[in-house]
């Protein structure tokens, strides 16, 4: 008997290599994790089958008469007399465990049916207590899915029992019962303590490729969680060369590539390496940029040469990841990599799941920003518009009309009503019709002409077309309003022309002029009007036309535009363009 559980052993760690080289399969760690499909199925009932039928071609022959060793030699012939003593056991439970007993039971009838086929007096009796075996193995499997399902102990244990169970059925299954049981006397224990004990260093090879596989997902995780943190504030500020410069060095560090590079567009913000350590072919990197801005996919770039210790600039890999920012792509970040070799599925893994989070940082940013912008726009426009000092001066001036002409005490009640109701009403809206726009625009110059008679006229030319198109509320009334402040006609020692215009260009934009006849704009004031709020004085800040143009830039980026034109002693033109919407 020891000589034939030595024998056994000896033969049971080719069976335990294969068992290694089974864990480096992909679909083995997908079945681990995934409901693997039909297709998978067949190829995992090949896999373990095969296993079981190596099992076969590595047994002893025996002889149960004399209870010895008959051959050695692999690939063995029986005879009518003879049995064998294998391992094919390990692969048939080993498939039952880990992927349920449609894998159990297919990988028997393969391995069993191999058996059957090599002869013997209980070959019948072996292909149907292979099957036993497999789909007890597969119902214990499926009973116990998940972790536990592959601790090394209970697979130990259960494989005891499923080969107990085994051994036991050989002589009832047998029409030669005292044969069997002289076999099984002699080659029992020996199969039952070299088969779980391959099972059980199978497990142990499976759990500790699981336990591996788990450690580098967590620290995957981990490694994930702590480039968030570090470049969580860096992105939401912006993609620009400050926020790449701190966010490469960050990134190359906690993750080991050999450079990191960003760009905004085709322009390079940053990069790791050096002007002397260009390792990169130019030409190739604009080349794939262009790629994945045009398809907002990710691009590998694979050299010919894979040697892993070359230094040349060919064999360098790389991967060019798009930014995205409400479904645009607006930059990249490219991964460089001594040689592709280094990129592998858990790599890729990471860097992919890098580039979708350093989006989601830019896109959080750039909602933040203009969240603010229109949360002060809406603030601003409220206290700019709705000033107490107007306030008081239309109400002391409607009380002061209410015994000179009430008629016309009533009227300038109704505009200021038509006033505070539109900018209530306006607050929360976006955008306005040109009409609704300069309903509000007359109220607010209908108390100005009563508070001060002949002080200026106002003159209006409005396209058909225009006055149902929408426009940011509130840029109007402003403009009109430094007009008749700025302009400063008792000054100028002439009546005041505050002249509005909208028109409905061919190219699709709405263009919107306030003139004035006043003092105009010093140049050195002009040019910081609207860029900036220059420091109180008595000829004002400023704000508001900054706070216009802001509001534009922050509803229409690039296709607004905002221009003043100003002459001293000639006046003054602030001149808006926006796209013409319905």
């Amino acid at each position: 008997m020891w000589e034939l559980i030595t024998q056994m052993l000896s033969r049971m760690t080719l069976i335990i290599t294969i068992a290694f080289l089974i864990t480096r399969l992909s679909i083995f760690r997908k079945m681990i994790y995934y409901r693997v499909g039909i297709g998978d199925l067949c190829i995992l009932i090949i896999i373990f089958g095969m296993f079981g039928v190596i099992g076969n071609y590595t047994a002893l022959v025996v002889e149960p008469e004399n209870q010895r060793i008959v051959s050695s030699l692999w690939n063995p012939t029986l005879n009518s007399h003879n049995a064998v003593a294998d391992t094919r056991n390990i692969g048939i439970i080993i498939g039952g465990f880990f992927a349920g007993p449609i894998v159990g039971i297919g990988a028997s009838v393969i391995a069993g049916g191999h058996r059957l086929l090599m002869g013997g007096f209980i070959s019948d009796s072996i292909f149907w207590i292979s099957i036993l075996g497999g789909a007890l193995a597969g119902w214990f499997g499926y009973k116990r899915r998940g972790m536990s399902l592959i601790r090394p102990k209970h697979m130990f244990f259960i494989s005891i029992i499923i080969l107990t169970i085994q051994i036991i059925a050989v002589p009832i299954l047998t029409t030669d019962h005292m044969r069997a049981l002289k076999l099984i006397s002699f080659t029992g224990v020996p199969i039952i303590v070299i088969n779980s004990i391959g099972i059980w260093i199978c497990a142990m090879i499976f759990y500790n490729t699981v336990q591996e596989e788990e450690r580098t997902r967590a620290n995957q995780t981990v490694k994930t969680f702590s480039i968030a943190d570090r470049t969580f504030s860096l992105f939401r500020a912006g993609l620009d060369e400050n926020s790449a410069k701190e966010s490469i060095k960050i990134i190359k560090q906690l993750t080991g590539v050999e450079h990191v590079a960003i760009t905004r567009g085709l322009r390079e913000l940053a990069y790791t390496g050096t002007a002397a350590d260009q390792n990169r072919k130019s030409e190739q990197d604009l080349i794939l940029r262009k790629k994945v801005l045009e398809t907002g996919k990710s691009v590998l770039s694979e050299s010919k040469s894979k040697w892993v210790f070359s230094n040349k600039a060919k064999s360098r890999a790389a991967v060019v990841l798009p930014f995205y920012v409400q479904d645009k792509t607006i930059g990249t970040i490219t991964f460089y990599y001594g040689s592709s070799i280094h990129i592998t599925a858990v790599e890729r893994e990471l860097i992919e799941g890098l580039g979708k989070l350093f989006s989601s940082q830019l896109e959080i940013g750039e909602i933040e920003r203009h969240n603010k912008l229109l949360q002060n726009a809406r603030i601003e426009a409220l206290q700019s518009q709705i000033q107490p000092h107007f306030l008081f001066n239309a109400l002391n001036t409607i009380v002061a009309l209410c015994r000179i002409d009430p008629m016309l005490a009533r009227d300038l009640l109704l505009h200021l009503s038509t006033y505070l109701r539109n900018n209530l009403s306006g607050i929360g809206d976006f955008l306005v019709s040109v009409d609704k726009e300069m309903e509000n625009v007359q109220a607010y110059l209908a108390i100005e002409q009563a508070r001060f008679p002949n002080k200026f006229d106002v003159q209006i030319a409005i396209d058909s077309d225009a006055t149902d198109l929408l426009i940011p509320p509130f840029i109007i009334q402003p403009l009109v309003e430094n007009a008749i402040k700025h302009g400063e006609f008792k000054k100028a020692k002439i009546k005041g022309i505050v002249s509005i215009e909208i028109r409905v260009g061919t190219d699709n934009l709405i263009t919107i002029k306030v003139k004035d006849n006043g003092v105009g704009i010093e140049l050195n004031r002009r040019v910081d009007l609207g860029e900036r709020v220059v420091k109180s004085s008595k000829d004002g800040s400023g704000t508001a036309l900054f706070n216009i143009k802001e509001r534009l830039t922050a509803l229409y980026s690039q296709d607004a535009r905002f221009a003043i034109s100003s002459h001293p002693g000639k006046g003054t033109c602030v001149s808006i363009s926006l796209p013409a919407k319905t």
